[in-house]
């Protein structure tokens, strides 16, 4: 996944994380999605699991945390279905990409990675 392969490159200069959020189809929903077959967490502990089975299945090596059952992380970002951040020294947004899947764009954010990283640090 491309997103590993951007974690593998920048990992000792940039922290990086990914949150696990609600399921955006899953199956008990009335648009379930056809290559995943999960039902919506309806426990901490279950959404724990279901985020352990994504990581391995996508084969991401990037450190997660799981969103509460409150969506507390999801709302606040805007994040459903998926979307990449990036938040700069200062913990304020530097970039927000396009809702995923269709404008989730990792090499758009592999730039304005680059971009913050040549930047001098004051």
């Amino acid at each position: 996944m491309r997103l590993q392969e951007v974690y593998e490159k920048y990992k000792n200069r940039a922290d990086f994380w990914w949150v696990y959020i609600r399921e955006a189809h899953p199956s008990d929903s009335s648009r379930p999605a056809r290559h995943v077959q999960i039902e919506q967490p309806k426990t901490f502990l279950r959404r724990q699991e279901v985020a352990g089975q994504c990581a391995a299945g996508l084969k991401l090596k990037i450190p997660c945390v799981v969103d509460d059952m409150q969506d507390t992380v999801s709302r606040a970002y805007d994040a459903m279905p998926d979307r990449l951040y990036i938040l700069g020294a200062d913990s304020r947004i530097a970039f927000k990409g396009g809702r995923g899947p269709r404008e989730f764009s990792v090499g758009e954010m592999e730039n304005a990675l680059k971009s913050m990283l040549a930047k001098p640090k004051n």
